[in-house]
């Protein structure tokens, strides 16, 4: 329950998690796990990853919240429905819920309803911005701003700002170039510890450290990345090491 939840908003490292073969993903969290603390199962793969019980169980020993993909969450929603998604949720015995609108259509009302329901008993992540780079889907300005008023509003403990697991979608561009002018404006809205920047790309993890600081909250890391995030947080390498 989110009560008993110790995360704190600043510098949180987001894993995306898409099939690891269990030894390596155990290598991985005995070396770094210090640096890890949240890791996502993307892509729906708790319903295909055989070894997801044991992934999950390992990150509760390491104190690491285990979480599915908002993709989870819109699949469940379009196949089953809300309660056939909160039965696999109990099931699997998670605290944090990711909900999105990515792929499928939800009316505001309906969605923030889903996110008061659920913030009281669960650590809440609403994730903003399409799953596309087409510009007839595309999300507005504002409507980026007032989804992600809306997720605070209703109670969604962090908001992720959408780049999928290219790094190169939602704010980011399908060139890797940050959208300053779109996270100026939805900054200056809600505090920066009320995001989660999907930042899969080492550029921009370092846009993001060099104008918001090293306690900026980064998503969609690689297992393989978290020393090379640690660096830049640290001002270690050239991309931050004038900043920090």
């Amino acid at each position: 329950m989110i009560n008993n939840l110790s995360l704190n908003p600043n510098s949180l490292n987001h894993v995306l998690e898409v099939g690891t073969p269990f030894q390596l993903f155990e290598t991985y969290l005995n070396s770094y796990s210090k640096y890890i603390d949240i890791i996502k199962f993307g892509w729906g793969s708790a319903l295909v990853d055989p070894d997801f019980s044991r992934k999950k169980i390992l990150c509760n020993e390491f104190s690491i919240y285990p979480v599915l993909g908002g993709t989870f969450f819109e699949y469940m929603m379009h196949h089953h429905g809300f309660d056939e998604f909160l039965r696999h949720i109990d099931l699997f015995g998670l605290d944090c819920i990711e909900l999105s609108r990515g792929i499928i259509d939800l009316d505001d009302s309906t969605y923030c309803s889903y996110i008061k329901k659920l913030s009281s008993n669960y650590f809440v992540m609403s994730e903003v911005g399409r799953k596309t780079s087409d510009s007839e889907h595309e999300l507005t300005s504002q409507q980026w701003i007032n989804h992600c008023e809306m997720s605070s509003e209703s109670g969604a403990s962090l908001i992720i700002l959408e780049s999928r697991e290219s790094g190169r979608c939602g704010y980011v561009s399908d060139g890797g170039q940050v959208d300053s002018v779109l996270l100026e404006s939805i900054t200056a809205r809600l505090p920066i510890g009320c995001f989660l920047f999907e930042a899969p790309i080492k550029s921009v993890q370092s846009y993001l450290i060099n104008r918001y600081g090293p306690l900026v909250n980064l998503g969609n890391l690689s297992l393989d990345d978290l020393v090379g995030v640690e660096s830049l947080r640290k001002g270690l390498r050239s991309d931050t090491l004038m900043s920090i």
